[in-house]
């Protein structure tokens, strides 16, 4: 650089620097939107400097070393992290308006920008991730929406669900009111990616159906946000005859049902009759005068859209048909099995492989670590607030649910009547159980226990009732921890688990045995005194 502009450019580093402290100094007020203001300032100076006086990558990097040598624990004044600041400012040219000093001058105009409400992370994130302007909106929006983290948000950029989002081919526009048609457009999309498990080549629906429930949270930040599991095989009787739907979900912001029928095959228009069956029973045997219309979505391995269209043109219920990808992988031929290694051989020769590099000192030294791990695990207790406590409600206790049905699925046709279904607060919640949670969520007392209650009622002895028995499985919620265990008539505690911990299906498959073991018992003792 020449004397001249060696000159100029110690007083743009001298400028800037005054431009830190001063913001530094007023951090503690709207502390990211006074970064972004900041770094937007220095990315807005490198951009003009490089256009007006040629600045180059040394240049920057220069920069870089003069802003870091002044405020030593200033972390983020690197030349990559300044290049990003450039982009930053290039990307938001509306933003200059958080140049103004005080954050409470700066307009809600501004502060409605979703970028504006991001962490830095998340927006060098967007910029690297994408190019046009409209993307990097949308995700700006729906990262604030969902709460999506840095990781999550990758994700869903890798996933492309920008070009998703409005491609499900349906007949919501006849089917629906405009303003519900163009939400549910919104909130559905083509293809669902569940790249999250794998499948073989010739699985089932039933394959598929198991995977999703076995990897719910996964399943269901996929949907999106709003989506709620309420069951699976979901059984109704209609005219002398049974019927099972896959999946039931309900979508709180749509405020309906959401059925789904999984097929592992190419879409056929006979499956639009079929949904449109369900969904008619939906309405008449769920829906309450608060729901709106019951929504069928058909997940297919291929669909032809023409063929799609044509087989909605004459529906009258709102059905979606949407692809879904999966991991799918081939089974290993049966002559090839008695060849490969089991899990456990490997794992015992890596052991094996391990304990031979050891040390002793090396030794003492992960058990050390392991223990402080476990020091550290006892301290991240998690509180009860929402977000987790719709996680047991919607996931753990439907899950537990799921399998009690299937291990009593002998016992319900000895009975007139007979039910299992969550319950909140001690009272049992039959039909809209995820839509009456968030209700008692919002409730000043808000919800203190939530539960399983199943209802065995009348044996078929000549028509008349000679037997009535509830079982109720409560979850008492504590502010770190909650309890479990069986109600009638006293309460035991039969496991304690911490909010943050996750369940595995073990303890799933074990807790729901142990109850379906007392309710056999408990009818067993009944039926005995039953005179």
């Amino acid at each position: 650089m020449t004397d001249k502009s060696v000159s100029s450019y110690h007083q743009i580093v001298e400028a800037l620097k005054e431009k830190i402290r001063f913001r530094r100094m007023n951090a503690v007020l709207t502390a990211n939107i006074q970064m972004l203001a900041l770094y937007w300032e220095i990315g807005n100076t490198i951009k003009e400097q490089e256009s007006s006086k040629g600045w180059g990558a040394k240049v920057v990097e220069q920069l870089a070393r003069d802003l870091r040598a002044e405020f030593p624990d200033f972390k983020g004044l690197s030349a990559r992290n300044l290049r990003y600041m450039r982009d930053f400012s290039i990307a938001w040219p509306e933003l200059s308006m958080l140049q103004q000093p005080v954050a409470t001058n700066v307009h809600s105009s501004i502060l409605q920008q979703p970028v504006a409400k991001l962490p830095w992370g998340h927006n060098c994130l967007i910029l690297d991730k994408l190019k046009l302007r409209e993307e990097r909106l949308f995700y700006a929006e729906k990262t604030l929406e969902n709460n999506w983290s840095r990781n999550v948000l990758a994700h869903q950029i890798e996933l492309k669900l920008f070009q998703r989002k409005g491609m499900l081919l349906n007949n919501f526009s006849h089917t629906l009111p405009a303003a519900h048609s163009d939400l549910a457009m919104e909130l559905f999309k083509d293809p669902y990616k569940f790249d999250f498990f794998q499948l073989s080549e010739d699985a089932h629906e039933r394959d598929l159906e198991n995977a999703l429930v076995a990897h719910m949270s996964h399943f269901l930040l996929e949907m999106g946000k709003g989506f709620a599991y309420v069951g699976r095989q979901v059984y109704f009787e209609q005219g002398g005859k049974d019927y099972y739907i896959d999946l039931l979900l309900y979508h709180l912001k749509l405020h309906c049902f959401v059925v789904l029928e999984l097929k592992v095959g190419d879409f056929k228009p006979e499956y639009t009759g079929k949904m449109s069956f369900y969904l008619s029973m939906i309405d008449d045997k769920l829906k309450t005068d608060e729901d709106k219309p019951s929504i069928g979505l058909i997940l297919c391995k291929n669909k032809n859209n023409v063929t799609v269209e044509y087989a909605l043109r004459s529906i009258h219920k709102p059905i979606g048909v949407a692809d879904y990808e999966v991991n799918f992988t081939k089974a290993i031929p049966e002559n090839l099995k008695a060849d490969l290694p089991t899990i456990e051989a490997l794992e015992l020769e890596l052991k094996k492989e391990v304990e031979i590099n050891q040390r002793p000192i090396d030794g003492k030294i992960e058990n050390l670590k392991a223990i402080v791990a476990d020091l550290g695990k006892a301290e991240m207790q998690e509180v009860k607030e929402d977000r987790l406590l719709f996680e047991l409600f919607s996931v753990t206790i439907i899950s537990i649910i799921d399998r009690l049905n299937l291990i009593l699925r002998d016992i319900f046709p000895m009975f007139q009547e007979s039910w299992i279904c969550p319950m909140i607060n001690g009272e049992e919640e039959r039909h809209n159980a995820a839509r009456n949670f968030q209700h008692y969520l919002k409730q000043p007392l808000g919800i203190s226990s939530v539960g399983i209650f199943a209802s065995f009622q009348g044996f078929k002895l000549g028509g008349i009732n000679t037997f009535s028995a509830e079982y109720r499985l409560l979850i008492d919620l504590d502010k770190f921890k909650y309890s479990i265990g069986p109600v009638n008539p006293r309460k035991e505690i039969w496991m304690e688990k911490l909010y943050g911990e996750s369940w595995t299906d073990t303890e799933l498959d074990t807790l729901s045995e142990r109850w379906a073991e007392w309710i056999i018992d408990g009818i067993k003792e009944d039926v005995a005194n039953t005179k």
